[in-house]
This record gives C-alpha cells, structure tokens and sequence, in this order.
C-alpha cells in the first residue's frame, strides 16, 4: 500500500490548525453581549447596545418590523413580509450574525466592540 504524499499530510496538518485558531479567535474577540446590534433600514443606519433589553421597530416599504434585544441577543419577532423568514431565524448574538428581511429592507448584524468596554449611543446615524 502506498502512503500519502507527506507534503499532503502537512497540508492538511496546517489547513486544520488554521481553522482551530480562527475559531477560537472568534470566539473569544466576538463574542455576544460585549458590543452592539446594528439596524439598517430605508431610515438609516441604528445602533442599539447589547446590554439594555428593549423592543425596537424599524420602519421599511412594507411597515414595521419589530425586533426584541434581550440577554446580550437580537431577533426579529414580527415583520409585515409574506413568508417570515426573518422571523423564523434565531436570535443573534456574535459578530459573526446577521438577520435580513430582504422585502421589508431590514437588516440587523451584531458588532462587536473593540475592547467590551466601549459606550454605545442608543442611536447614531
């Protein structure tokens, strides 16, 4: 039986310790609860902290779409577009997540801050 190329064993070798680290760095540097979400909507662009629970409703062509922020998370809980997909999805919390509800125009992603320390206007355009 012939062996592998070596060089395609460290290939491989590298590939999967590369993605390890690129795990585990996200994991650590974005991780939910320390930053904010942000809304884009035909109204702009919103941000909202991660750590003060509320109900926001983004106005797009559609009508209201209503997202709750609770627990370091973010979701869309109702949204005037025909099949709810966006209301389907679940709740987002790293930076890594986004919700869009393509026909009402709505899209929230979670940005992380820099330090987990840094204020966040309730609001900024």
């Amino acid at each position: 039986m012939k062996h592998p190329y070596p060089t395609l064993l460290v290939d491989t070798l590298i590939l999967l310790v590369s993605i390890a680290i690129l795990l585990l760095i996200s994991s650590v540097s974005l991780g939910g609860g320390g930053g904010y979400v942000n809304v884009e909507s035909p109204e702009g662009s919103f941000r909202y902290s991660l750590a003060t629970d509320r109900e926001v409703v983004a106005h797009g062509p559609l009508g209201e779409t209503h997202i709750i922020i609770e627990s370091g998370s973010a979701k869309i809980i109702d949204s005037p577009c025909p099949t709810k997909t966006c209301v389907h999805q679940g709740a987002i919390s790293t930076a890594s997540g986004w919700i869009a509800c393509l026909p009402n125009q709505i899209l929230l992603t979670i940005v992380s801050s820099a330090n987990g320390e840094a204020e966040v206007d309730d609001v900024a355009n």
